[in-house]
Parts: C-alpha cells; sequence; structure tokens
C-alpha cells in the first residue's frame, strides 16, 4: 500500500510556528493480499474496496478519530485517546466480519491493524515521527482480521476494555532504533472478556490454583506437550507419551477448553524451541508441560501449566507413585488443570475426567497410531484398520477403538472405491459395539453420522448423529470435521467450514483438518483455495500421496496444466504399480482435462482390467468420461452408482467441483434428486 512519507529528521530551524508536538493514538490498517486480489480482478476488488470504505471510514470519526491518509488499500488516521483507538479498530474488524458472510474465501477483504501511541510532530495537513512509523510497522506483524498494539497502547487499555492480549515478546522494527513490546488483541470479534491470569501459587503440599475466570461462552485453548522421558530407559518412552496422550483425552472432554490435537501436540516433541515459541506457533492461551522419571521403584512425574501471556507457571507439582497408579494420577492432574482454567466443572466435566478411555496403555498407542494412517493411500488405510483392530483385541472394552474401526471402514470405501456391502456391515458393527461400550462417546456418534451420511445416504439421521457427538464433547475433532463436511456436502457451506476451521485450529499441524478445507473449496467449485489448502497439507506430511494427486486436480481445473501434470508424476510415483482404483480415476480426470487423451484412456483400461477381478465403484469410471466430454458414458456410470448406491456419488454426483461438465445437466440432476439430497445453497 502507499503510504505518506515520513521525515524522522527535523530540525528544530525548520520547524514554523504552526508546528506542534502531541502526544496521540495511530492506528494503521490495511487490506491483507490486497495486490492479490487485484491482480486476479482489478475492478471487482476496486468496487468492493470502495464499497468497505463507505461503510468503514465513517467509524473512523465515530469514535473521535481524524483520518490521515486512505491511499490505496490502507487507513492512517489518529485518535486522542488509545482506548478510542483500540475500540474503533474492534468496530471496524466486527464491521468486515460481517461484510464477509457470504462472500468466497479468497475475495474476503480483511483488515490488519496496528496501533501505536506516541508523540509526533504535526501541522494542519500531516504529522510527522516514528509514532506513524510503530504503527505502520505493527500492522504488518498482524494476521488478516487481527490487532496488534504496542505495549504502549496495551498499558493503557488493560483493564478499561473487555478484552485480552497475548504478548508477542519485544520485535526489533524496521527503521526504529529500539525493540517494541507488542501485544495481539485476541479474539477482537465479539470482545469475549478480559482476561487475568494469576501468578504462581505459594508452594504447598498441593498447590492450587485460583480459576483463571473464563467468561460465560469463552473457551480457552490449552495444547498438552509430549512429557519428557528423564528416566534414561528408552523402553518406558511409551508411558510418557501415554501420560500426554491421556491428559488430552480428558482434557478434551472439558467444556469451557479446548484442546489442541495429539497429532499437532506431538510435532514439538524432541524440538529445540521455548515454551513461548511453541505456544505462539500453535495460538494456545495455556500450555501443560511435565516429565517422566524414576525415583528407586516408583516414577516420578513433574507437571506444570504454563500462562502464555508471560511465560509463568500457573500450577505445578510433583507425584511419585507406582506404575500401577498412573491413571490415577493422570486424572487428578487433569482435574487440576481443568479447575485451574475455568470458573467451575459440571458434573459431567468431572465425571470425564475421571474417566479413562482404556486402561492398557498399548492399545491407546494402537489406536492413535491407526488415526495417523486414515487418509492416505490402500497401503496406509489397510495399515489403519490393522491398528484398529489389534487395539480391539488387545481391550475389548477399548469403545474409542471401535469408533475409531467403524470411521476406518468407512473412509476405506470411498477412498479405495469399494464396493458398499464389502465394508457397510463392518462399519455398522463396530459403531454398535461402540455405542454399547459408552453411549455417550462422541466419537462413537460421529462415527454413526459417516456410516449414515455415505452408506445409507440417510441425510436427517446423519445430522442428529453428528449433532449429538458435537454435544457430548465440542472439542471434538473427528465429531468437528465429520459435521463440517456434511453441511459443506448439503450446501450449507459457511456453516461447514467454520466447523471445519475450527477443527483446523484444534489441529493446526495435522493434514486431515486442512484436507477437508480443501475438498470444502473444491466442493465450491474455488480451485485456486483448493490448490492452496492441498499444499499446505503437503507441507504438513510430504509423504502424503493422496496430497499431490488431490492439488494435481486443483490445478487442472484451473487450466495450470503444466503444473498439474508435474503433481501427477508425483502421485503416480509414490502409487508405484499399487492397485488403486479412485488414485487412478482422478489422475485419469487430470490427464483428460490437460488434454492427454491417450494417459487418461490407459487409466480407464486399468480400471476395466481391475474389474475383472474385484469391485470398482461405478464413479471411478464416470469421472474419467466425465472429463473427456463423454457426458453419455459418464452419466451411464454414475446411474450405476446410484444403483449401487455407493458412497462416492455423495462428492461425485453432486457438488461442481467434481463433476464440472455436467452441472445443469439434465440427466444429472434427476439422479440427485432421485437420490434425495438436499439441494445446495448456491
Amino acid at each position: 500500500m502507499i503510504r505518506v512519507v515520513i521525515n524522522q529528521r527535523v530540525k528544530p530551524e525548520m520547524i514554523s510556528d504552526r508546528v506542534q508536538r502531541r502526544l496521540v493514538a495511530i492506528l494503521a490498517a490495511d487490506i491483507a493480499g490486497y495486490s492479490r486480489l487485484m491482480g486476479e480482478d482489478d475492478v471487482a476488488t476496486v468496487l468492493a474496496l470502495k464499497g468497505h470504505q463507505a461503510v468503514v471510514l465513517p467509524t473512523v470519526a465515530e469514535f473521535g478519530g481524524r483520518i490521515i491518509d486512505t491511499a490505496g488499500d490502507g487507513i492512517l488516521a489518529e485518535y486522542a485517546s488509545a482506548v478510542a483507538a483500540v475500540e474503533c479498530a474492534c468496530r471496524i474488524q466486527q464491521l468486515m466480519a460481517a461484510r464477509n458472510v457470504g462472500v468466497n474465501e479468497a475475495r474476503r477483504m480483511r483488515f490488519r491493524i496496528g496501533i501505536n501511541l506516541g508523540e509526533v510532530i504535526y501541522d494542519e495537513q500531516r504529522i510527522y515521527g516514528d509514532g506513524i512509523n510503530i504503527a505502520a510497522r505493527l500492522e504488518n506483524l498482524t494476521e488478516p482480521g487481527g490487532i496488534c498494539v504496542s505495549g504502549k497502547v496495551k498499558d493503557e487499555v488493560e483493564g478499561k476494555l473487555a478484552l485480552r492480549f497475548v504478548d508477542l515478546g519485544a520485535q526489533v522494527l524496521k527503521n526504529i532504533a529500539r525493540p517494541v513490546p507488542v501485544h495481539a488483541l485476541v479474539a477482537a470479534d465479539g470482545a469475549p472478556g478480559h482476561i487475568t491470569l494469576p501468578t504462581a501459587a505459594p508452594a504447598t503440599d498441593r498447590p492450587r490454583l485460583q480459576p483463571l475466570g473464563a467468561e460465560a461462552g469463552q473457551r480457552l485453548l490449552l495444547a498438552v506437550l509430549p512429557f519428557k522421558n528423564a528416566t534414561g530407559d528408552a523402553d518406558i518412552e511409551y508411558l510418557s507419551d501415554g501420560i500426554t496422550e491421556s491428559l488430552i483425552n480428558r482434557l478434551s472432554g472439558v467444556d469451557v477448553l479446548r484442546v489442541i490435537s495429539r497429532t499437532s501436540a506431538f510435532a514439538f516433541k524432541g524440538k529445540k524451541m521455548s515454551t513461548m515459541q511453541i505456544g505462539r506457533k500453535l495460538g494456545v492461551d495455556a500450555l501443560v508441560v511435565g516429565t517422566l522419571g524414576q525415583r528407586g521403584k516408583n516414577l516420578a512425574i513433574t507437571a506444570e501449566l504454563l500462562s502464555m501471556r508471560d511465560d509463568t507457571q500457573l500450577w505445578g507439582d510433583r507425584y511419585s507413585r507406582p506404575a500401577d497408579d498412573m491413571m490415577e494420577v493422570e486424572a487428578d492432574i487433569a482435574t487440576t488443570i481443568a479447575e485451574a482454567l475455568s470458573r467451575r466443572l459440571t458434573g459431567a466435566d468431572k465425571h470425564k475426567l475421571q474417566r479413562a478411555a482404556t486402561s492398557d496403555p498399548e492399545a491407546y498407542r494402537l489406536y492413535l497410531k491407526g488415526r495417523t494412517f486414515l487418509i492416505g493411500n490402500q497401503k496406509e488405510m489397510d495399515k489403519s484398520i490393522d491398528c484398529m483392530q489389534q487395539a480391539v483385541a488387545r481391550a475389548p472394552d477399548f469403545a474409542m477403538a471401535h469408533a475409531g474401526l467403524a470411521e476406518a471402514y468407512t473412509q476405506q470405501a470411498y477412498l479405495r472405491g469399494v464396493g458398499r456391502a464389502d465394508v457397510l456391515g463392518k462399519a455398522q458393527a463396530s459403531v454398535a459395539r461402540a455405542l454399547e461400550l459408552d453411549g455417550d462417546l462422541a466419537e462413537a456418534h460421529a462415527a454413526l453420522g459417516g456410516i449414515r451420511f455415505f452408506f445409507e445416504w440417510d441425510w436427517a439421521g446423519a445430522e442428529i448423529a453428528f449433532r449429538r457427538a458435537l454435544q457430548l464433547n465440542p472439542g471434538s475433532r473427528a465429531a468437528l470435521s465429520g459435521y463440517g463436511g456434511f453441511l459443506c456436502m448439503t450446501g450449507r457451506i459457511d456453516e461447514g467450514v467454520a466447523h471445519l476451521n475450527e477443527a483446523a485450529r484444534l489441529d493446526p499441524l495435522w493434514i486431515g483438518p486442512v484436507h477437508d478445507l480443501g475438498i470444502a473449496a473444491l466442493s465450491q467449485g474455488d480451485f485456486a483455495l483448493a490448490a492452496q489448502r492441498f499444499r499446505q497439507a503437503i507441507d504438513f506430511d510430504p509423504n502424503w500421496t493422496w496430497g499431490y494427486i488431490k492439488l494435481a486436480r486443483a490445478l487442472a481445473l484451473q487450466k495450470k496444466c503444466r503444473e498439474a501434470l508435474e503433481q501427477a508424476e508425483v502421485g503416480e510415483s509414490r502409487i508405484a504399480g499399487g492397485v488403486a482404483p479412485l488414485c487412478w480415476s482422478w489422475l485419469g480426470f487430470v490427464y483428460a482435462t490437460c488434454g492427454d487423451t491417450a494417459r487418461a484412456r490407459q487409466k480407464l483400461e486399468m480400471l476395466h482390467a481391475l474389474q475383472q477381478k474385484q469391485y470398482v465403484d461405478p464413479v471411478t469410471f464416470a469421472a474419467i468420461h466425465g472429463a473427456l466430454g463423454e457426458l453419455d458414458e459418464a452419466l451411464d456410470w454414475y446411474e450405476r452408482g446410484y444403483q449401487d448406491r455407493t458412497p462416492n456419488m455423495v462428492y461425485s454426483a453432486l457438488l461442481p467441483g467434481f463433476s464440472p461438465e455436467l452441472v445443469g445437466n439434465a440427466r444429472y440432476q434427476a439422479i440427485v434428486d432421485r437420490m434425495g439430497f438436499p439441494k445446495p445453497d448456491r
């Protein structure tokens, strides 16, 4: 953006009688990604910006501010009060959030706002000085839709407004002589309430904390980092990991908390990073850290709860117990942490904290390992099911493993393109057993929702199951992802993406939620955003075969065929001759879309040859024929898919990102109507 050029060296003899100094709050704002938006569609971008400015700019005066400059996409304004500047910034972000509702994600305009309090030199038309420069630098540090303030602003505002801040430390800013303390304004949209992080409690036999005092409706974000194995015995590493996993599982069921998932938390295992660095990376309010040591015949556990505002200890304790008492210790730690982070715990919360998923740590490890393979190639999906089956064999009463097995069977059905009958019975039996063991297990209800959605085409029943799962555990990533996908596929895009974004917030470093957001974008026809999501997932896990194939499809639909074919080659090499009918179908679609008819037909031949040996989902043929422009053949295969009630019909026959060539086709629409699917809200 264009900014006023600031003269930082004003000699006294150059200042006329009209020039004065004063202490003001400076607000600097610009639109994140404005150059990209202009490059994609400059006319639409300018029109949208003018519409936003017509609403936003009067807000400055409403809070007693004066606009200094509105060059390009930016706003530069001054206020006599830091409180007024922050209130105005919050209002601007609220207005923009409301105006972005219903706007395609890739076309949304989000302000980044920086606010500083400092002395400036001014005349009747301009102001000068480092006070302005610092505000502009703070703006550059800010996330889209967010607000960053200097330490001076935070000191003036804290306690006067119902807001809270995250300390980003002293930042070295370009052309600013001294480091500037910077704070991010947390949850400005809606201002859920200020949180006072207490100092460490005095040392006692059982140190306890006063609650953090979360306001009604506000949920604190927590991460449990992998406990360090300080015993020197690598053979009991599973115990230190088990403590971490158990705490994550117990705490995630507490209504007032949201807990970062195991996959993202364990990404930091063995990393040489400070707790503050990790906390900022995950965007959490607090961290749990600990160690497992040896004390004679007993295991010694230390656990700490750390504030991410100032890296102070909120609570800490030590335990020395036999290995057989670990579950009791885990329950005690979880309860203490939950009490420290909330005003009160309900009876249901306390029950969840005391209840262990299983008494067999190896079964729990196998279950977690199985989840990591859920979104993968054919071999990985086989590993997922094998791990879940081993977990169930070791612990037959492990309800979560039965639910995981049901989810694995369901995902296997559409990712491998196998027949509905092959896995439906197994999935139903597994989820029934999970619910028999624990009728209040959120993951079991989420798995039931998946079965009703993909296998039974029971749209109302699926929604009931997903909603029940979230009622039982609002922080369940499986429930958030499952329901988010369901909502997107049934046309409630904004609701669905909101749930998927929450899943991504709770698991920010794993491919699963990012993949789901990519599929949502693809289903809407936002191919650029879909490609961005799939790239992000590949960054998380470069070994993820499907990522390259799905990225290739998103690129092909953008007509970026050179790059699409390069990604397809990576996918081909990773399949390495394996039997993968749905992967072949997606690759065939890429080749057909990019004009490589010979390779597209080769994939069709491979599918026909495989069909002679086993069931192959008709949708895998339909996608390639459709991309080749052979619509009658494609529709014949979709008709077979409908007759077989295959899980992939939920995707392939409904959404423009999967079958764009069939949108508006009367015969295609007749198939959709017979499915009884809710019509997408487009």
